[in-house]
Formats: structure tokens, C-alpha cells, sequence
């Protein structure tokens, strides 16, 4: 029997960051880098591999404010200036602001690392973190983690039986050699979503490092520019990003966006296999009696 572990309660909007406006924060005082951590919420969370680092948290260590007398917004700014261009905005803030994470936080906190994260729906997305972000609820956690559980709970079978329990789950123990090979399947997904993942930030990367007017970012179709024919692309890109790409350009950018769009797909393909492989192998273990 396996714990869940709950992810840490949604924290007051005041309190989560941009990566912008982290980077910020820390250039302008690198003391408070480590009070701001990158966070994975449920919609944030990608199956098999999950993305960190683009939304951070203020997240203040138990016992922080008492030990530096911070009872307020201002007292904050005061000890750490450089939050203040994002708190300004809270400062007569007429609802309590929980500046250190609360206690129903710390076995979120301290689960060990690495660790599976599972998010919420009727086909929940199962996810391999080896980072230091922290999950926000409704996200999940079972730590200590490895490959086989992984695959276990990644199978078909496996997100339905997470849909019926809440704090603990039983998983199927499968012999040496399934277990071998469950794990290794299992590692491979992860390294293909993660591969498909940073082909498809990439591209998005460099649209708009080149068309995008400072401050701009993408839209929700160039964020999923692999859904779009490259006519549509074209259109899009004059549209969301009101700088065209230039008709010289105009050739580099289709071959990229073929080639791109068909490494995506070889890699979507790929997963599914991987995924049915999974199947053939863990359906037979969830329906075996429990032990």
C-alpha cells in the first residue's frame, strides 16, 4: 500500500510569480532567490514529463516571519526589497496574506525526490518530477518513486484505479522480469516527452525572439503551432504578433515548421506505443487478486 500525498493549498495569487517577474526580483536582490521556488499546478502538469520553472512562489520557510518581525506587506519589502514591485500592488490588501507556507504544506514539502505527480480528470496526466518545484493541489504526490511505479500507475488500468481512492493505493507487484521491462518502458516515455516537449518550446522560442515585439507572447494556436498547417501559421504569426514573417523567410520557416511538425508526430507515435506496450503488460497485474 502506497500514501498520496496532497499537494500544498492554492496560494493567494499575490504570492506566485511570473518568471519574469522572479528573474527580476532576483536581480535586483539576490538574497531573496531562495524564497522564491518554481510550482507545477494541474494545469501545468504534461503526462509522463512536466515542465518547471515558469510560474515561482513566495514561499517563506515555517517560523521565518516570526524569527525577522514580519507582520506586514511592508515589513516584507523592508527586509527584501526586491519583492517589492510585485507586492506593491497588495499592500492594503484587506484579506490575510499567508506569507510562509502552512504546516498542512510540509509533507508535500518534504516528500523525497524523485517522485510522481498525478493531476485530476477522468484521464489524469501521470508525471515524473526529479525537480524541486512544489505541487499545488488538486496535484498529487507518491514518493519515494521509481520506473515501475511509474508505468504501473501510468497504465490505463492504473488511472482508473486512481480515480476511486483518495489516500492510499495498492499496487499489483509484478515479477523481476515485468518489472524489468515495465521500468525501462516507463524511462523511455518520459525521455520522449520530454525530447517532444522541448522541440515544441523551441520553435515557440524562436517565433517569438524573431517576430514578437518586446513584451509580446504567444498565442494560444502559436503556443500549439505543430496543429497548424504552415498558410495558417503564416496568418497567425501576422495576427497575434502583428510583425509578419518576411516573404525572404518565408521558405526557412516552412522546412522548419515540416520538419518540426513531423518530428512531434513521430514522437506522439512513438509514445502511444510505448504506452500500449505498458498496457500489454500491467492489465494482466490490476487484475490479478490483490495480495
Amino acid at each position: 500500500m502506497r500514501t498520496l500525498l496532497a499537494g500544498i493549498p492554492a496560494p493567494h495569487q499575490a504570492l506566485r510569480y511570473t518568471r519574469a517577474e522572479r528573474d527580476q526580483a532576483v536581480i535586483f536582490e539576490p538574497a531573496c532567490a531562495p524564497l522564491l521556488r518554481p510550482v507545477i499546478d494541474a494545469s501545468a502538469l504534461r503526462p509522463w514529463y512536466t515542465p518547471t520553472g515558469d510560474h515561482w512562489l513566495l514561499a517563506l520557510p515555517l517560523g521565518y516571519s516570526q524569527n525577522h518581525a514580519i507582520s506586514s506587506v511592508e515589513d516584507l519589502v523592508k527586509r527584501h526589497p526586491g519583492l517589492s514591485r510585485r507586492l506593491s500592488a497588495y499592500a492594503d490588501a484587506s484579506e490575510p496574506l499567508c506569507w510562509e507556507l502552512p504546516p498542512t504544506a510540509k509533507p508535500a514539502l518534504s516528500a523525497p525526490i524523485p517522485r510522481i505527480l498525478i493531476g485530476v480528470g477522468e484521464h489524469p496526466a501521470i508525471a515524473w518530477d526529479a525537480g524541486n518545484a512544489i505541487p499545488i493541489a488538486p496535484i498529487r504526490i507518491l514518493a519515494p518513486a521509481d520506473h515501475v511505479v511509474l508505468a504501473l500507475l501510468a497504465s490505463s488500468a492504473g488511472r482508473r484505479r486512481l480515480q476511486q481512492v483518495t489516500d492510499t493505493i495498492v499496487l499489483p507487484a509484478p515479477p523481476t522480469a515485468i518489472a524489468g521491462r515495465l521500468a525501462e518502458l516507463a524511462a523511455q516515455a518520459v525521455a520522449v516527452a520530454h525530447e517532444q516537449y522541448a522541440l515544441t518550446r523551441e520553435f515557440a522560442r524562436r517565433l517569438l525572439a524573431d517576430f514578437g515585439p518586446p513584451g509580446s507572447t504567444l498565442s494560444a494556436a502559436l503556443q500549439r503551432w505543430w496543429e497548424l498547417e504552415f498558410r495558417e501559421l503564416l496568418a497567425e504569426v501576422a495576427r497575434a504578433l502583428r510583425n509578419p514573417i518576411p516573404e525572404p523567410f518565408q521558405p526557412f520557416w516552412a522546412v522548419r515548421h515540416v520538419e518540426g511538425r513531423a518530428r512531434y508526430y513521430a514522437l506522439a507515435s512513438e509514445l502511444t506505443a510505448i504506452e500500449a506496450a505498458i498496457d500489454e503488460l500491467t492489465n494482466p497485474l490490476w487484475q490479478a487478486p490483490a495480495q
